[in-house]
């Protein structure tokens, strides 16, 4: 009991659309569902304000985010959806003493990624080297630190979430 599972990535991967395919599949009285971005994202300028950069509001409110999820903690699983570092993320486990988790990245090749925010999002802002390289670093991260990765690339949403659960889940379930 207590386990967290937390699916990170890149905008455009798919995190959202698979996270909310997977609440439809699994059911509410196993799990408990968050998502990081419910708190509202600010502007670049105010990350920068408040914390000093988006790295520094980011690793602040993904310990905040743990932290809140640790009273959570019981007789479901959780799953928690957001982009983050998995360094931010790993801290703020130990932290609030989350022994048993899992960490999973949703990845897609950088094609997909800016198609995915030009087409299906119609936000081609994001679509810039900046995202382009936050991609390769979690996908890097991922990689080194012996994360699960979800290629979404040649998925659908349905594939993407039934490879979860069969992947992911029942591995511990």
């Amino acid at each position: 009991m207590g386990e967290i599972i937390i699916i990170t990535g890149a905008s455009g991967v798919g995190k959202t659309s698979v996270f909310e395919k997977i609440k439809t599949l699994l059911p509410e009285s196993d799990f408990a569902f968050f998502r990081f971005d419910s708190i509202g994202v600010p502007s670049l300028e105010v990350m920068i304000e408040q914390f000093g950069s988006p790295s520094g509001w980011q690793e602040a409110k993904t310990y905040e985010w743990m932290e809140r999820l640790a009273k959570e903690k019981g007789n479901k699983t959780i799953i928690f959806e957001g982009q983050m570092n998995m360094d931010f993320i790993e801290g703020a486990l130990a932290k609030n003493e989350f022994d048993i988790y899992k960490i999973v990245l949703l990845d897609c090749s950088e094609a997909e990624m800016k198609r995915r925010l030009i087409e299906d999002r119609n936000q081609p802002e994001l679509a810039n080297p900046d995202m382009s390289n936050w991609l390769r670093f979690l996908r890097n991260q991922a990689s080194e630190k012996k994360i699960p990765i979800i290629d979404t690339t040649g998925m659908t949403v349905d594939q993407s979430a039934n490879h979860f659960i069969s992947n992911i889940l029942a591995h511990d379930h």
